[in-house]
């Protein structure tokens, strides 16, 4: 029995990498129109139309400040939807590497996964072994916690990590990922194994 040419192994791995695409967009998508549900939660609860002005709190007494509470409760729900986005970006970004290290180590037959730079020079896709490590670091951060690929993912692309002072160390939970970070991620795993 022939082996299986490359061109489509990779068709089967661009396959999966779309699906993840689409299902990482979809989540994305999701999250993206909280605010505008808690806006008409928040109006339907005043029982304001839209375009009507909200209303002032009554600070002078939280017990019976309906208003202050309803404004409580919507902005810990816009909260809880920014650092879901956060969250679902790093988790597609952990599987996003989980699954081009299982196509690089079933192309090399290797059990555990190294940086492959020969590979891809091999393969002329040179120019994308910096983003891959890149995205190799930044997922087992994300995924580990403060370590090496915090530290080195740090010295390499510090724009990562914009509240890390010289109290506050590299970690996963300093590690923020953009939609454009993840996108660029994507479209180098998907060029990689082209």
């Amino acid at each position: 029995m022939a082996p299986i040419p490359y061109s489509f192994r990779a068709y089967v791995f661009n396959q999966t990498l779309r699906h993840m695409h689409a299902a990482y967009r979809a989540a994305a998508k999701a999250l993206a129109h909280r605010s505008q549900e808690i806006e008409v939660y928040v109006r339907r609860e005043l029982g304001l139309e839209p375009g009507d002005p909200f209303p002032d709190r009554d600070d002078d007494d939280d017990e019976l400040d309906y208003i202050g509470r309803l404004y409580d409760e919507a902005s810990d729900l816009e909260y809880e939807a920014r650092n879901g986005a956060h969250l679902v970006r790093k988790a597609f970004l952990i599987a996003l590497f989980h699954h081009w290290e299982r196509h690089c180590n079933r192309e090399l037959k290797r059990d555990s996964y190294a940086h492959p730079r020969q590979w891809l020079n091999q393969r002329g896709r040179s120019e994308l072994a910096k983003e891959i490590l890149e995205l190799s670091r930044a997922a087992n951060c994300a995924k580990h916690g403060p370590g090496h690929s915090c530290s080195d993912l740090f010295k390499t692309s510090p724009h990562l990590f914009p509240r890390v002072t010289p109290a506050i160390k590299p970690s996963e939970n300093t590690l923020e990922i953009d939609e454009a970070t993840l996108e660029r991620f994507f479209t180098a795993v998907r060029k990689a194994a082209s």
